[in-house]
């Protein structure tokens, strides 16, 4: 986890997962944990085109450009690679770097790839299902395959039966990274923008049909951190979770 949170404030940073040396999903938080190390990414997925999701996107190939011989390549729902072509990479906000070529190569310095849901897309050992789930834009969150491994990552999600019918259907998932953005008496506003509470997920785990699969919690806005921690206790199907922070290390 290189970004945990619903938010920037502080030393708080917005949502990045490395899952191989060159495979991430979303771009919230890249280049400040990875230092020129970020060079080797070579392949990003994406689960929606929220700000705080692909921020890092645009200064990823800016910061590589004289030195990367292989393009950039950027995965998400075709709703999101076209948010991305017309009102990011579209030589007003950021040039279009689709048409520019790499200078070491002659590639495109970033290529955009549409992906479809239950589709597997395998890349350097890490096979990447994508699944729909329930947000204020089209989104999709991931199950992650590694050396016969598995953990879904939902990214933002309100209530989502998809989500619980996935887990339920396959038991080699062991793992579930699930949002809880804002206390549970924000109810009104987590429903209509799409994210959970700790009362929200207690309620959604009640479809959870298995008792071996370990739930961590990203996507705390910075200011409830504290707040939420108390609340998710107090839940007894949310007792068990796992805040995660910026640091946090997920083995596959």
């Amino acid at each position: 986890m290189l970004g945990a949170y619903g938010g920037r404030l502080n030393d708080k940073s917005t949502t990045s997962l490395l899952v191989s040396d060159s495979v991430a999903i979303d771009a919230g938080n890249l280049l400040s944990p990875l230092g020129d190390s970020a060079r080797d990414i070579n392949h990003i997925f994406l689960t929606h085109s929220h700000i705080d999701h692909i921020v890092d996107l645009p200064f990823m190939i800016d910061a590589f450009f004289t030195s990367r011989d292989r393009s950039l390549n950027i995965y998400g729902p075709p709703q999101t690679i076209q948010t991305l072509k017309s009102n990011i990479f579209n030589d007003l906000i950021w040039p279009d770097f689709t048409k520019i070529a790499l200078l070491r190569s002659g590639e495109a310095a970033i290529t955009m790839n549409e992906i479809q849901p239950n589709v597997c897309y395998e890349i350097d050992g890490v096979k990447l299902t994508p699944f729909e789930t329930n947000h204020t834009v089209k989104s999709v969150g991931y199950v992650i395959e590694k050396e016969s491994k598995k953990i879904m990552f939902t990214s933002d999600t309100g209530k989502c039966a998809n989500i619980w019918n996935i887990l339920n259907d396959d038991p080699d998932i062991a793992s579930i990274i699930i949002e809880v953005s804002f206390p549970s008496n924000y109810e009104k506003l987590a429903l209509e923008s799409g994210h959970l509470t700790p009362k929200l997920l207690n309620e959604e785990l009640a479809n959870l049909k298995r008792e071996d699969v370990a739930i961590y919690i990203n996507h705390i806005k910075p200011d409830f951190i504290d707040r939420l921690k108390r609340e998710l206790i107090a839940y007894e199907r949310t007792r068990k979770a796992i805040p995660l922070s910026d640091g946090a290390l997920i083995l596959l």
